[in-house]
């Protein structure tokens, strides 16, 4: 229903004794819904007005103005608004606190890590692989915004993790045969019974030690990455740190336009990660993966 209400009901207007008559019930609905339309349009005229809450036709026309070639299919009406009006509000000067305006409004509130490398004049921001439809509009603001002598990088992760946990379980050991009743082969020497188990898993027992040994031995088990199921890449940067493994490597527009699938491998090339990811690469990006080790249950319980 329209938000802006017409007194429509025209048959209602007219003398009673013409509201009987067919001719002007039918002229009248047909003018009624005419009258529903021009509503329809004033609060489109009205939402227009607004960045915010324009329509499709309204968005398209300042996308124009902008020379901004959307992508429909990607790229929904809300994104395209907000595009919109981040070309219009950028403006210089370059501040931390003003580029942190900009990824709340372009990524979200904490969707996003920004990382300043001062001795080598490299900006890296970090967001989530999975969808990142505002590439292109974020690299477009920050090399707008920023000082010339200053590298952007895009950083986009992909975090796993592994969850180890521990279960102790009592078993007592009864022995099928004494001294002077032996009778060969029909039952095994001693069975197990079990009692239940003593410690379950969600009680913490796992030593940091574990933990950390388990992060060195993942991260000597990868080998290489794989991205869009045909490009792998072996020069790969790993670093473990207490709990938890980063793997990182550069990915080149030469090498593909869009990231759709990334892979961590091991040597014989089988498969130890894979994630299904939307990353637009239209300058230096850096994708990390981020496999944390840590003690815990799942969602059955072990």
């Amino acid at each position: 229903m329209s938000r802006y209400e017409l007194d429509a009901d025209l048959l209602a207007l007219l003398p009673p004794w013409y509201r009987e008559v067919l001719d002007y019930q039918e002229i009248c609905g047909t003018e009624q819904a005419q009258f529903e339309a021009l509503a329809d349009e004033i609060v489109s005229v009205a939402d227009n007005f607004f960045f915010q809450t324009m329509d499709e036709r309204a968005v398209s026309q300042w996308e124009q103005v902008f020379r901004i070639v959307p992508n429909p299919a990607a790229e929904s009406l809300e994104f395209r608004r907000a595009r919109i009006l981040n070309r219009i509000s950028t403006r210089p000067p370059f501040t931390l606190g003003f580029l942190y305006q900009k990824l709340d409004e372009l990524i979200g509130v904490g969707a996003w890590t920004v990382h300043m490398d001062y001795p080598n004049y490299t900006l890296y921001i970090e967001s989530s692989a999975e969808n990142q439809q505002y590439a292109t509009e974020v690299a477009y603001t920050i090399n707008r915004i920023k000082p010339a002598h200053i590298v952007y990088v895009n950083t986009p992760y992909v975090r796993t993790g592994l969850i180890l946990s521990e279960s102790i379980e009592l078993s007592q050991r009864i022995f099928n045969y004494k001294l002077g009743a032996w009778g060969l082969g029909v039952l095994p020497f001693a069975t197990e019974q079990s009692q239940g188990v003593i410690k379950m898993p969600s009680v913490p027992s796992i030593q940091e030690t574990l933990l950390e040994d388990t992060v060195n031995f993942v991260s000597s088990d990868i080998a290489k990455a794989r991205i869009n199921g045909t490009i792998e890449i072996t020069d790969l940067n790993k670093n473990a740190e207490g709990n938890i493994l980063t793997v990182t490597y550069t990915v080149a527009q030469s090498q593909v336009e869009t990231v759709t699938s990334t892979e961590l491998l091991d040597a014989d090339g089988v498969v130890l990660t894979s994630s299904a990811v939307f990353v637009p690469v239209s300058g230096a990006t850096l994708l990390k993966h981020t496999i944390p080790v840590s003690e815990g249950v799942t969602g059955n319980g072990r």
